[in-house]
């Protein structure tokens, strides 16, 4: 009778990243081979929210598709923002 019943329905799910392990630059479009981020993207992935990193998941997808279309705009870069889950380190202060 101690224990507690956790609910499932209000743990947060972490987004899943997409790499799948292909992690390869194209020199062409400077996107990862294998999961389509750009080089900020994969650098800052555990940095970016849940919100975040969700953005950069349809960012990805979109780029899938036209590259596979083979025409259209890529989606832009998410590059660095500002996090919620890990700070920048600060510079020290000048003596």
């Amino acid at each position: 009778m101690g224990r507690e019943t956790v609910n499932k329905a209000n743990t947060p799910t972490p987004v899943r990243s997409p790499c799948v392990k292909v992690c390869e630059l194209d020199p062409a479009n400077g996107l990862c081979r294998g999961c389509h981020r750009t080089q900020d993207e994969r650098d800052w992935w555990v940095a970016y929210s849940d919100d975040q990193q969700r953005e950069v998941l349809r960012r990805c997808e979109q780029r899938r598709s036209v590259l596979a279309a083979g025409e259209g705009e890529l989606a832009p870069s998410m590059g660095i923002v500002e996090s919620r889950r890990k700070k920048a380190p600060e510079t020290p202060p000048e003596a």
